[in-house]
């Protein structure tokens, strides 16, 4: 509260304080401050922030038009794709908002603050993570913090068009239409998927749910054609653009179906880093279509983006690409507060934002609630929150929940071979998805795998979300050296085998594309604070497993069975 009220030095020390003989300390200057390009993150801004975890201010100056009048029927949002973790925001130096969660989207409405001429924001970011957070502060990846996509100040009618749904159900167009503002009730509203024109007229709500069968001329997406459709919104005051694939996804026994056909997922795994050398969270569309591009040329038709939702410039190249998504929440270990109401309550923002943002992209076709998560009762319970709200939001895709084999998953205690999905949690899954590293967290080698079986007490499509091993590249030797190429690309081989002979299962992806940065990745000659997993370097070099899984994925595309 205090925060909110502007008068909390310690949090608001940049503001413009008059120097003494009148009472104030002036404690910094903003003109003399260090510039940062952003959207970015600071670690990889400066050398001696690459480890800094904390609050760092940001502040910009920036021209608005005022209102021409308080009833020029426009209303002002400051937007924010993402700024990790926690987000404090003053507006002429008077607080305006706060948003918790690092890779989610918040706007906040500046109609009534803004200024005619020169406007000051200013903002915190602090990256560091509480108890009840989520994710906590144990994560195995670098926690990149600053303002790290973009930021925009956009102008929108009093009433506006605020949601606009397109989906399939059965086979007939579904398109549900919200509008917000003192005239959303009772308005006209049209749509366009040519060739398609729906109409009608909004509730008290300001709803309106159209719909029509599906007109041949708009054929269904797929990775092997993904037709994405010019989409129109027009109400009275407003304009919606889009482009839009329409596709079923479903399962039926231990397969999943897209557009009625099974369908192999042959995936990779990938985190929110360009490559290159610099580890870094700046992720432009040119860096985003590179990663994709290369899961493209390993074979890929699907990609799990690890473990928060990225930006939403990659699931739109996806939706152009042709790439099925895992889309995710950084529900992650076991280290979250599965019985505070603040931490679910946090998880289930995080979850419906990620929902209503991507559930217009024909590639995504799974949620997915959480990763390598304890087996108990109370994270069941939080899962099974987590779930019902995704079902709530969008009835058309898939659930799933990367498991772990390694965390008392299996019917198998470690040393034994024979492992069976038994958490509870699979029962309200639509997709089971497992993380194995057998001969590598594990004492077998990988020419002991032959001994491993996986099954699953459901009878659902089963997924080896994570397998792999580290391997830097260039360093080379006996195959049965680990940290060599030779060591990854033979467990790579030998748990290929493996997914051959597992019943039901209907995809992999790999752990992973691209070496990242983690600074709980310590070893001194192989890893130097980077998970060395990936098929690629961080520089974009190909490991010798990147051609053991690309000659794979080229057999099961030419022979999907």
């Amino acid at each position: 509260d205090a925060g909110k009220r502007g008068n909390n030095r310690r949090r608001t020390f940049w503001r413009d304080f008059r120097p003494p003989p009148d009472g104030a300390l002036v404690e910094y200057s903003w003109d003399d401050s260090p510039k940062m390009t952003v959207p970015s993150d600071w670690n990889s801004h400066a050398p001696e922030l690459l480890w800094y975890d904390g609050p760092v201010y940001f502040q910009r100056l920036f021209d608005a038009p005022a209102p021409a009048s308080p009833t020029d029927g426009q209303r002002r949002f400051l937007c924010f794709d993402a700024v990790n973790y926690h987000a404090t925001v003053w507006l002429n130096g008077e607080w305006l908002g706060e948003h918790e969660g690092g890779f989610t989207p918040f706007a906040l409405d500046v109609t009534d603050r803004l200024v005619a001429g020169v406007n000051r924001i200013t903002l915190c970011a602090d990256s560091r993570h509480h108890r009840e957070a989520v994710p906590t502060d144990y994560t195995d990846w670098q926690n990149y913090g600053g303002i790290t996509r973009s930021v925009w100040l956009t102008s929108v009618p009093a009433t506006r068009i605020d949601d606009a749904v397109v989906r399939l159900v059965d086979d007939r167009v579904q398109v549900i239409v919200t509008l917000a503002g003192p005239a959303a009730a009772g308005a006209a509203v049209a749509v366009t998927l040519d060739p398609l024109k729906l109409s009608g007229v909004t509730d008290a709500a300001g709803q309106v749910t159209l719909s029509a069968r599906r007109p041949r001329a708009l054929a269904l997406w797929s990775p092997d054609q993904p037709l994405l459709h010019p989409l129109e919104v027009v109400s009275p005051t407003d304009r919606l653009r889009d482009r839009v694939g329409l596709r079923h996804v479903a399962v039926a026994g231990q397969q999943i179906l897209l557009n009625g056909k099974p369908l192999w997922l042959r995936g990779i795994s990938l985190h929110e880093e360009p490559i290159g050398p610099v580890g870094t969270r700046r992720m432009n569309e040119a860096d985003a279509r590179r990663l994709l591009a290369e899961a493209k040329a390993l074979g890929c038709n699907f990609v799990r983006l690890a473990h928060y939702p990225h930006g939403e410039t990659t699931v739109r190249l996806a939706d152009e690409m042709g790439l099925l998504v895992w889309a995710e929440v950084p529900v992650y270990w076991e280290h979250i507060a599965y019985g505070s109401d603040h931490t679910l309550a946090l998880a289930t923002s995080m979850l419906a934002d990620m929902v209503r943002r991507d559930r217009n992209r024909a590639s995504v076709i799974l949620w997915s609630v959480a990763n390598e998560t304890p087996v108990d009762d109370v994270r069941t319970r939080f899962l099974r929150a987590l779930i019902a709200e995704a079902r709530a939001l969008d009835p058309t895709r898939l659930i799933t929940a990367a498991l772990n084999k390694n965390v008392d998953v299996g019917g198998a205690a470690e040393g034994q071979s024979h492992f069976v999905v038994e958490d509870p949690l699979a029962a309200d899954l639509d997709v089971i998805a497992v993380n194995q590293y057998e001969a590598w967290y594990s004492t077998r080698r990988p020419d002991q795998l032959d001994q491993v079986r996986f099954s699953s007490k459901f009878a659902k499509p089963l997924i080896f979300s994570e397998f792999g091993a580290d391997a830097r590249y260039g360093t080379r030797g006996p195959r049965g050296h680990l940290w060599t190429e030779e060591y990854q690309a033979w467990l790579y081989e030998e748990t290929l085998k493996l997914v051959d002979r597992t019943p039901g299962c209907a995809g992999i992806s790999p752990w992973l594309l691209k070496d990242f940065r983690s600074p709980r990745r310590w070893h001194g000659q192989h890893q130097q604070f980077w998970n060395r997993k990936g098929l690629i370097a961080e520089t974009g070099e190909r490991k010798l497993a990147w051609t053991v899984l690309h000659d794979y994925y080229a057999r099961r595309a030419a022979d999907p069975a």
